[in-house]
């Protein structure tokens, strides 16, 4: 994982956190998970991977890790939940999802062997499950927190190659949906931790006029941000630590910490509006020099075909 997904597992993995991103990114902001009755699941699983006997090999264990799963205790209601932090999309979120909760549901069917008094018998021995015996909901939740547009799978069906001539079998190949949730799609006042800053951040970071509005506009949780969240949302926006901790500022000098922001996204939006006319003029040189009038014009209004003359000339 990069960085940026290592800061994100962290800071979820807080229960309190973990709580306010299920009640608000699904249930719009409800309170309906609180973070005493969370408890830490582990997140390692090492599945035995079995030879034919005939195989002179020992057996071998291949390690499977999540990045932050938890269970949620009320009344005798269990509910296992993961969430997969992805900054990049994985065109095998599907599948992998499919095998993580698959995984948990045989920790569970173990975990109801070993803790079973009384031995089992007949078909319940075979099953290795007794008839009257359940196991607890596994669900994951994939939260997008990347700056690409997500255009990968959310369902396993799109992963299979179905054709005039299989097709009629697709209604009988079980099908998969990833529960995805982006990070540009939530609404930050669904939110009453640190979530509410960091989604809000996440979704202008591209905007450096928005994410000034939504500073002005949210000053005063902004000034007041927590430790935990400011270092994920200087990590994910690759603020410098100057900015953030006000490490410029003379001994007794108080850090205004919406200020400190507002004058750093000016200086970055001159900086790169300056980048981009020096860009665009050495574009229009290399055409000239090469009498593409009529791509230069073209290249004034479009942007997309502009984008394209960058690649071309490696500017």
């Amino acid at each position: 994982m990069g960085q940026k997904n290592n800061v994100i597992c962290s800071y979820l993995s807080e229960p309190a956190i973990f709580a306010d991103f299920i009640n608000g990114s699904i249930h719009n902001g409800k309170k309906v998970v609180f973070p005493h009755q969370l408890s830490a699941n582990g997140t390692v699983y090492y599945q035995k991977q079995n030879h034919r006997p005939s195989e002179k090999h020992t057996s071998r264990y291949i390690e499977r890790q999540r990045d932050t799963l938890k269970t949620i205790c009320n009344n005798n209601c269990y509910v296992v939940i993961g969430i997969e932090a992805q900054d990049k999309v994985n065109y095998t979120m599907p599948l992998r999802c499919m095998e993580y909760d698959v995984i948990e549901y045989k920790r569970q069917l173990k975990e109801l062997g070993r803790n079973r008094i009384e031995k089992l018998t007949g078909s319940e021995f075979l099953s290795g499950m007794a008839k009257d015996e359940k196991l607890n909901p596994v669900t994951t939740i994939v939260f997008y927190h990347g700056e690409d547009p997500y255009d990968g799978c959310t369902n396993l069906h799109d992963m299979l190659e179905f054709n005039k001539e299989n097709k009629t079998f697709k209604r009988f190949v079980a099908d998969y949906h990833i529960n995805l949730i982006k990070a540009e799609d939530l609404d930050e006042n669904m939110f009453e931790t640190g979530l509410h800053e960091l989604i809000g951040f996440l979704k202008h970071r591209n905007d450096k006029q928005g994410l000034m509005h939504f500073i002005e506009q949210d000053k005063e949780r902004i000034q007041n941000m927590d430790e935990a969240t400011l270092d994920v949302v200087s990590v994910m926006l690759s603020i410098p630590a100057f900015i953030t901790r006000g490490e410029d500022k003379m001994e007794g000098e108080e850090h205004n910490l919406c200020k400190a922001l507002t004058e750093w996204l000016a200086d970055e939006r001159k900086a790169g509006i300056e980048e981009g006319q020096n860009r665009f003029a050495s574009l229009t040189s290399v055409l000239l020099a090469a009498d593409r009038i009529s791509d230069l014009t073209k290249a004034a209004s479009d942007v997309a075909f502009r984008e394209t003359l960058y690649r071309e000339f490696a500017l």
